[in-house]
């Protein structure tokens, strides 16, 4: 709409500027309408947010359990391996209890002095046995499963005894006479009076058959053919000394 004439100002209002133009009129605002979403009258078809996440929480709770907390491994640089720890061997001589029955399982350990006469020439096994107070060295036929040692001028036949075992690299065997033993001889027994007496053998009627050496008597003593034999020269079973 256009305006003629003066123009019109406030009542009371200070006159304006010269050369200056009134003021546009103002604008009001008046909001429109707007289009909101209607929802089916039915709960049920009511669109469902989505699943929210759960919040996750961290706690400081700590729950033992029964196993040992790991040892600490500690790294040394350029470390050295230790160095391989060797046991010596263990070098002796031992008496083992048996019977003719029980002492084959022995074959390997038991120390043959000789071998019985005959054609099969079945070996002879140092033992000793206790009888009348003493203990006396004797000779086992392990194939044959017979025990025998010399006393009181017979062949005594026994049937708890104990076996020689040892290493072969540790004995030997070294001639002697009339009652003497080298330095290393083994013993093999006593009498009852105390008497030490040693484990001898000596090649006789086609056998090499091993008995006792009598120091005080100047003989070894082999039993043989059911009679006790003595001999002035013989061999004595010795430890390997130096």
């Amino acid at each position: 709409m256009s305006h003629h004439g003066p123009p019109h100002y406030p009542q009371g209002g200070p006159p304006p500027p010269f050369g200056s133009h009134p003021p546009p009129p103002a604008y009001g605002y008046v909001p429109a309408a707007v289009a909101m979403p209607v929802y089916p009258p039915h709960l049920a078809d009511y669109p469902h947010p989505s699943p929210q996440p759960q919040p996750t929480y961290i706690t400081n709770h700590y729950y033992p359990n029964n196993n040992p907390p790991p040892e600490p491994v500690h790294v040394v640089e350029n470390a050295m391996p230790p160095p391989p720890q060797y046991q010596p061997v263990q070098d002796y001589i031992d008496w083992i209890p048996s019977t003719p029955n029980t002492a084959a399982p022995l074959t390997h350990k038991a120390v043959v002095a000789g071998k019985e006469p005959g054609w099969d020439s079945s070996p002879l096994w140092v033992i000793r046995a206790h009888h009348g107070g003493d203990l006396v060295p004797g000779k086992l036929a392990i194939r044959d499963r017979r025990a025998y040692i010399p006393i009181a001028g017979q062949e005594i036949p026994v049937h708890n005894f104990e076996v020689l075992c040892a290493p072969a690299h540790i004995i030997r065997w070294l001639p002697a006479s009339n009652g003497q033993v080298p330095v290393g001889a083994i013993p093999g027994g006593n009498t009852h009076s105390g008497e030490t007496l040693y484990i001898g053998r000596v090649r006789y009627n086609r056998s090499t058959t091993p008995g006792k050496v009598h120091p005080s008597h100047g003989c070894l003593y082999i039993s043989f053919g059911g009679i006790e034999v003595p001999h002035r020269s013989y061999e004595v079973l010795c430890r390997v000394v130096g």
